[in-house]
């Protein structure tokens, strides 16, 4: 069949074409009459107004940004009135055209995330650029020429168009990128309802209008924010996952707008049309807030008003955009917002911007030479005009520029007559401008970009590491924050969750607590590397055997008051897993069309063979059913077969009821063989041992099924309903690995889950073969808050009772047992047990929940179910009236078991715990698990040794933690007079965290957290984590890393200097707040012992090399100020002048910047010490600007003065000196690069001779070439050819170099010989451990 041939359907769903029209062979997306509409095959001509139409508007758009806000009013732009926003149906039988619809008022579905377009680059990204005081600096000196002409005008401006051309392709590039992600997205396709044909038709998601009625199915992304109409789900829900939107892998569960509830029914469904949806829907304006959604549907006139009930609409109607459906065949909603008024879109406020510490010591250094500048600039104007003054007459001055317009005196009358002469003070005032403008280079107009390029490179070089890469998920590092990489090097905190960071994060049912006994034994969730989808097929072990008979024989007895029947309903039912038996399938295709028809005959015969079998793998399962003698007598009289028997199925004798005759014999085996391939094709029927047809095709007799037994069984079938049989595999999804571990430990004991509806859950118990159902009533769902989870339910069998189902953490069920129950001999005895053996668990590490249950009362139910639901319908404190509904219903409860769940440490942990704490790193791990558990896990990862201290901090009250201080803070002084190798850790219990820092207590606080190695908080909630990280920054002045994979750690991650994002089992949250995600925490030791290292390494070393090179460019003319009167005259060409830093001696450093390495990562690795460097700023200290300033001093000086001297009595030109000094500082700038390289690669070497060998190029080239022709000033005249012939020039060139760097090689040296550095001696150790195993494996 053709994918575009309407044929007619059944489908309920799906309008009929309209009268007149006839259905037979009409291929409805060949009758186009919009260009919106994508077809199988684009024609070949077509109307193209609308799109012509649509691109005026994208155009209109652009010039409109151009526009203030307060100006485009006046421009006709179209503003949301008020407070609500009315969606009218687009599901006219005769609609308007697209750009004349209604709803064009609202924002179409196109996004657009790019800052710039073609027209607005231009001047928005000059404009963003001129927010630097750097840029805005250069063009003032820009400017500041054209009126001197120090230079010439257009040759100044080469240093500032470098630098914003640069940086605006820079954010060209970025924001093209953005552009593709823009149109990738816009261009993605969905099924959008065209009313004119009455159905689904395929359209681009940039073409979605707000009214338009959308079809979605499993897996596909919800293109808008959509009202929730239909579901194929009778109960009226779908699951969508968030992880688009808020970073939830879990599933959320949505439900139909309730006055859509008429085509959901159980019993009686209605067909449902999207033509049918007649109401007016008002919401509120779109909004950031994702977790709130008011609005109402009203009648249209002429129609019955709709009840209040029923027209209530909240955020569980509704399916956001970004979010996938999930476990749901199809769905079909109306869209409410879309493109950029959508929430997804509404929340996307664009990457944070962090600085460095290295930056903003940068910025102060900047500062720095802009004093010495402007200091440099004062004493040589002063000077000059001292100089000025000195002369007597104007004809005195060499060189003296009148201007045009004045002649100087042929003889003056009087010395002192100078009336026509220029002012000393104001050729001073001019002369200060004009160093301004040649000293300019004492700013590094080029370190800002260079640093950014550098950033770039750094953070490529890290996502490429293959060490940071996890192939099991494959996933790899990902950088999200590009400027600060360098503070990788630097921290001296690290804060860290615990589930889930430190540990796998896959539950693993250990032991529990049931009637105050423990039971405990082999695992029932093997850690086997299964995911999570293909739990379901891996074998179980049985956890303790005699739970399990136990279990059995309780249920058999159908005891169902019993705590351990109630325990495991309990672990089955109370959770929001969601239960899928098949995979999910629409009944439309991608363009639409109604599938109804199999592709192929193969196809179809296999689906009928397999439907076949089925029905015979239950008839022949049927045997569980005892058939009575009469039956059996009956049939036996109507059966004509000599071969009937009336013996019970499970007693047939299979052997002796085989055929003699030989080709009966050949034809059963060729049946047999024809049923063997049938089970190859996936057949479910070898999965029920009890199956008949089974049985039969091993005792060879095929025809037990088809004699009178089979005819038993038909005649049952059609009088009696055959039981259920379970399906072999179920697929889970949860909301966290919690619930899917208890759900899957009550199904290896035999209470399986079955399956889940809106109102109605079923069960399967094993042992008595039953199907158990029970009715939702309501679910109470968990928040951080309470920290537990109920269902009520009804029982659909025995007493039909209200039965609560409460799971929850002890410190928050405990406090709400009833008093009555806790104070009877049993209760009592419980809870004593159930604390000890919490206490137990804990202590091994076990993660536990205590489960609860109360039977409510009729009348108390109805009442609490009235006030439920006036809070559910409250439009504004409906949030505090539902969390005091909850705990209302959360009382009086009767505890029946503790579960404890096992959460492994992830593979490397106690190693890189290890690693970061023997480099100085403080380890703090901040949880929410209790203080047993915590310890114990605080061990096995190595947080904690056995030779630590560990000292308590658990206590309330002011005063008491105030004298803990004290007690604690006399202890750690004590230990540290005896020893320095004592070593602390601090168990911290969040309750007393607000003790902690009031006014009285935060100072002493603060002193014991900096002298404990390791921290552990307990019972922590997200905003004490992020306290402690601001904390932690302000008060202790340290540089923090936070490091989770939930969306509890949020707000930690986002506080702390750097936030490192866990890609784990709780979803993306943690990952998309991030600056840098891993999959594993044991690549964290790599991320900063190895790179962060380097990274800071590179880029102090380049900062300084920097300012170092631009300090002695700038000197050297200045000692040339010296010997031509301060007239700010400089010996060097100005197009020299301009290029030298970014043509000359820019790559070397870029590429130091990117390959530099003072270690390998073998020896950083093995010698954590090392990072200390980083944390106490060695590369970088306050100082480290003013020796590399005196180092350019003596440099220059160095440089100048061996030039000059030897030039002195010499016959060389202004220009030629200029040459000499310009290659002597290429040559020593080149050098003393080359000291601080100490890994040399072959880029580097290539860069550092090409630089020089460009240079000469470059003098060459530009002096052969220029001519006076060009109308340059001071145009060159082959200068540079004669003075690299001169042997004078070379000779000068090596002196300077030698002289200049002197005193840092010996420095060098008399520091590495005498005080080698503890990196120095970990690569000698190397070394020497090399060369002995080299030496050792040669040896015969």
């Amino acid at each position: 069949m053709s994918p575009y041939q309407d044929k007619p359907s059944t489908s309920t769903h799906v309008s009929t074409l309209p009268s007149g029209t006839s259905g037979k062979g009409v291929k409805g997306h060949h009758r186009r009459t919009s260009s919106l509409w994508i077809p199988p095959s684009r024609p070949t001509f077509y109307n193209p107004g609308e799109s012509i139409r649509q691109k005026a508007e994208d155009g209109g758009k652009a010039l409109k940004k151009l526009v203030p806000p307060f100006m485009r009013r006046f421009m006709g732009e179209k503003r949301e009135r008020g407070e609500t926003r009315i969606v009218i149906p687009n599901n006219e039988k005769n609609p308007p055209a697209r750009f004349d619809h209604p709803s064009r008022q609202y924002a179409d579905n196109r996004i657009s995330t790019t800052k710039y377009s073609i027209l607005t680059f231009l001047p928005k990204n000059l404009f963003e650029q001129l927010h630097r005081a750097a840029n805005i600096y250069f063009i003032f000196i820009v400017i500041l020429n054209m009126i001197i002409e120090a230079f010439g005008r257009y040759i100044s401006m080469l240093p500032i168009a470098f630098v914003l051309l640069v940086t605006a392709v820079k954010d060209a590039f970025e924001d093209y990128h953005r552009y593709k992600s823009d149109m990738k997205i816009n261009h993605q396709t969905c099924r959008v309802w065209d009313s004119s044909q009455g159905r689904y038709r395929k359209m681009e998601w940039k073409n979605i209008l707000v009214g338009d009625f959308v079809h979605l199915s499993h897996d596909e992304i919800i293109p808008a924010d959509i009202l929730l109409l239909k579901s194929s789900d009778k109960s009226g829900i779908c699951y969508v996952e968030t992880s688009n939107l808020d970073g939830e892998s879990n599933l959320k569960q949505r439900q139909v707008a309730r006055a859509m509830g008429k085509y959901h029914s159980l019993t009686c469904e209605m067909p449902y049309s999207p033509d049918e949806f007649k109401y007016r829907i008002m919401v509120e304006a779109p909004c950031t807030d994702v977790y709130k959604l008011d609005g109402h549907l009203e009648s249209p006139d002429g129609f019955p008003p709709i009840a209040r009930d029923l027209s209530i609409l909240g955020k569980d109607n509704v399916l956001l955009r970004g979010c996938a459906v999930r476990n749901t065949d199809f769905v079909e909603g109306i869209v409410l917002y879309a493109g950029c008024e959508t929430k997804a879109m509404l929340n996307n406020s664009g990457p944070r911007y962090k600085r460095s510490q290295l930056e903003k010591m940068t910025n102060c250094d900047i500062m720095w030479c802009v004093l010495i500048l402007l200091a440099l600039c004062t004493t040589g104007a002063i000077l000059s005009g001292v100089w000025l003054a000195s002369f007597e007459s104007p004809l005195q001055v060499p060189f003296l520029t009148y201007p045009k317009n004045s002649t100087p005196p042929s003889t003056p009358s009087k010395p002192t007559d100078l009336t026509s002469t220029p002012n000393p003070a104001y050729e001073a005032f001019i002369n200060f401008w004009s160093y301004i403008i040649v000293l300019q280079v004492m700013i590094p107009i080029s370190l800002y970009v260079s640093i950014e390029i550098i950033k770039l490179g750094q953070v490529y070089f890290l996502s490429q590491d293959i060490q940071l890469y996890y192939e099991k998920v494959d996933k790899r590092i990902q950088c999200r924050a590009l400027n600060i990489p360098e503070e990788l090097g630097q921290i001296e905190f690290v804060m860290s969750d615990k589930t889930g960071t430190l540990t796998e994060n896959e539950m693993i049912f250990r032991r529990c607590c049931v009637m105050g006994k423990d039971f405990g034994g082999q695992s029932i969730v093997p850690i086997d590397g299964k995911t999570r989808e293909t739990r379901g097929r891996v074998g179980r072990h049985s956890k303790d055997r005699g739970l399990e008979i136990l279990l059995a024989t309780t249920i058999k007895a159908f005891d169902v008051s019993s705590p351990l029947y109630s325990f495991f309903v309990a672990l089955s039912i109370c959770n929001t897993v969601v239960v899928n038996a098949k995979p999910h399938e629409d009944t439309l295709d991608s363009f639409g069309d109604i599938i109804v028809e199999e592709k192929d005959e193969e196809e179809r015969v296999e689906r009928e063979e397999k439907e076949e079998l089925e029905r015979e793998r239950q008839q022949g399962a049927y045997h569980n059913v005892q058939f009575s003698v009469k039956e059996e007598i009956e049939d036996e009289k109507n059966s004509s077969s000599p071969n009937d028997s009336g013996v019970h199925p499970d007693m047939i004798e299979l052997s002796d009821m085989s055929g003699s005759d030989e080709k009966e014999k050949e034809k059963k085996k060729e049946e047999e063989k024809k049923e063997e391939k049938k089970e190859k094709k996936g057949i479910l029927a070898a999965h029920s041992r009890h199956s008949l047809i089974s049985l039969a095709r091993l005792q060879r007799f095929k025809d037990v099924t088809q004699g009178p037994f089979r005819r038993i069984m038909d005649k049952r079938a059609s009088t009696t309903t055959l039981p259920e049989i379970p399906p072999p595999v179920s697929f889970y999804d949860s909301e966290s690995p919690d619930e899917l571990a208890l759900v899957e430990a009550a199904k290896e004991y035999g209470v399986r889950l079955m399956r889940r509806h809106f109102d109605e859950v079923t069960i399967h118990m094993r042992p008595s073969g039953q199907y158990i159902k029970y009715k939702i009533l309501h679910i109470l769902p968990f928040d951080a808050d309470r920290k537990r989870m109920s269902v009520i339910v009804r029982e659909t069998f025995n007493q039909s009772r209200l039965i609560l189902f409460t799971k929850g953490a002890d410190a928050t069920v405990l406090p709400v047992l009833s008093q009555e129950w806790s104070e009877s001999e049993d209760g009592t005895k419980t809870i004593n047990k159930a604390q000890e053996h919490l206490s137990e668990y804990a202590r091994e590490g076990l993660r536990t929940l205590c489960i609860c249950r109360r039977y409510l009362d009729e009348d108390d139910y109805i009442k609490w179910k009235g006030m439920h639901e006036e809070a559910e319908l409250d439009p504004h404190h409906k949030e505090n009236l539902l969390r005091e509904s909850y705990e209302r219903m959360e009382r009086e409860l009767e505890l029946i078991g503790v579960t404890a769940i096992e959460d492994k440490l992830q593979d490397g942990v106690p190693e890189t715990i290890e690693h970061l704490r023997r480099a100085g790193i403080h380890v703090w791990v901040l949880t929410g698990d209790k203080i047993e558990t915590a310890v114990n896990i605080a061990y096995s990862s190595k947080l904690f040794s056995q030779s630590m201290h560990l000292l308590n901090l658990s206590s309330t009250g002011v005063t008491v933690v105030s004298d803990l201080l004290d007690l604690h803070l006399a202890r750690l002084n004590s230990v540290a007079e005896v020893t320095a190798e004592g070593s602390f850790g601090l168990v911290l219990n969040a309750a007393s965290l607000e003790y902690c820092v009031v006014p009285e207590n935060i100072d002493r606080f603060c002193e014991l957290l900096k002298k404990c190695e390791s921290v552990l908080c307990c019972r922590a909630t997200p905003l004490q984590k992020a306290s402690l990280v601001r904390l932690t920054k302000e008060n202790l002045k340290a540089k923090v890393l936070a490091i989770g994979d939930g969306a509890n750690d949020v707000s930690m991650i986002q506080g702390a200097d750097v936030g490192v994002g866990l890609s784990g089992q709780e979803g993306m949250q943690a990952v998309m707040a991030s600056d840098f995600a891993l999959a594993r925490f044991r690549f964290l030791s790599r991320l900063l012992l190895v790179h962060g290292h380097w990274c800071y390494h590179r880029l102090a070393l380049v900062i300084l090399y920097f300012f170092y090179k631009n300090a002695m460019f700038v000197l050297c003319i200045f000692w040339y100020q010296i010997f031509n009167g301060f007239s700010s005259q400089v010996p060097i060409d100005p197009i020299y002048l301009m290029v030298y830093n970014f043509l000359f001696t820019s790559l070397p450093s870029l590429l130091f910047g990117y390959l530099e390495q003072d270690g390998s990562s073998d020896v950083l690795l093995s010698n954590p010490v090392l990072y200390d460097h980083g944390i106490r700023g060695k590369k970088y200290r306050w100082y480290s600007f003013w020796l590399n300033m005196l180092d350019a001093l003596w440099q220059s000086a160095a440089v100048y003065f061996v030039a000059h001297f030897t030039f002195i009595d010499a016959e060389c030109d202004m220009w030629t000196f200029g040459i000499l000094l310009c290659t002597q500082l290429l040559f020593v700038n080149s050098l003393h690069l080359a000291f601080l390289v100490q890994l040399w690669t072959i880029p580097m070497v290539v860069s550092i001779v090409g630089s020089i060998a460009l240079f000469f190029f470059f003098a060459l080239l530009y002096n052969l070439l220029v001519t006076p022709e060009w109308a340059v000033k001071d145009t060159p005249s082959l200068i540079a050819e004669r003075a690299v012939i001169d042997v004078r020039f070379w000779l000068v060139v090596l002196l300077s170099s030698i002289l200049a760097l002197l005193p840092r090689f010996i420095f060098s040296v008399t520091r590495n010989s005498l005080f080698p550095s503890r990196l120095i001696m970990a690569k000698m150790e190397e070394k020497s451990r090399a060369r002995l195993k080299s030496s050792t494996s040669q040896r015969p």
